[in-house]
């Protein structure tokens, strides 16, 4: 039987709407689409009104409707279930705007971090500051390698709103260091991992924070916490809790460790 005009073998359609001949063959089966001749070679072709399905399909797989959902409109048009189908797509388009506007507040937010850490000034030197009271979300656990915590990390985040990487949360992220260990000089021990995040977890509470944020590998913490406990003996500060590190620019954000930024957060009664 010869092929008549205006049909498109499968290939052609698969390249068309870069669809997977798989796929198509799957539609096929499922009943979406039908090959409107087939040749003596089982070769299959699709006339225009099979573009014009798989047209509808596609938008509405972008949409997020199911293959069954889809045959049934298909099969069953109307006014009523078209209406329904627009209700729908709206909706999708509201919740994506506001999933732009929401990603878009959090590109600001780390452009405004990463130039505030461009232009910053007291790398390396004792700070005590006041920091409000923050939301704080933990994992228990004895850490030693930078991979253990940013595992613990990852698992922290897919427990909040943001499931992503940190370069585009807001999440802040972090480990602690026992008030025992610091006393003890034993900084590759930590006891927490943490995110700071604005939905779950505890309530850190406010108060006086010895700090000091420095540039560099995370091999260099030693140094840094020496200096704060000389700084503390000198002062006459009481250390009132453990030790936090927080990594503002790390891996996530740039593969130079030299460009990395940690900030070390110790609590104190003055």
């Amino acid at each position: 039987m010869k092929k008549q005009e205006n049909l498109y073998r499968i290939g052609e359609i698969s390249k068309l709407y870069n669809i997977s001949s798989d796929i198509l063959r799957h539609y096929e089966k499922i009943g979406l689409i039908s090959p409107d001749f087939i040749g003596e070679n089982r070769y299959r072709y699709y006339s225009k009104n099979q573009i014009w399905k798989l047209n509808n399909i596609r938008n509405l797989r972008n949409l997020g409707l199911g293959l069954v959902e889809i045959k049934e409109f298909l099969d069953e048009r109307s006014l009523n279930s078209a209406s329904e189908i627009l209700e729908f797509q709206l909706e999708k388009i509201e919740e994506n705007i506001k999933n732009l506007i929401s990603l878009r507040e959090e590109i600001i937010n780390k452009l405004e971090n990463l130039n505030f850490f461009q232009t910053f000034k007291a790398f390396d030197k004792p700070l005590i500051k006041y920091i409000p009271e923050r939301m704080v979300l933990y994992s228990q656990g004895s850490f030693h390698k930078d991979w253990e915590i940013e595992f613990e990390h990852k698992i922290l985040n897919s427990k909040t709103e943001y499931d992503n990487d940190f370069i585009l949360t807001n999440n802040e992220a972090g480990a602690t260091i026992s008030k025992e260990n610091f006393l003890k000089g034993e900084y590759d021990i930590f006891s927490k991992s943490f995110i700071i995040n604005e939905e779950r977890g505890e309530i850190f509470p406010a108060g006086n924070f010895l700090t000091i944020t420095f540039k560099g590998g995370y091999s260099n913490r030693g140094y840094y916490y020496n200096l704060l406990k000389k700084y503390i003996s000198e002062n006459n500060l009481k250390i009132s809790g453990d030790c936090y590190e927080i990594y503002h620019i790390e891996r996530h954000i740039t593969e130079n460790e030299n460009e990395f930024i940690t900030e070390i957060q110790i609590p104190v009664t003055l």
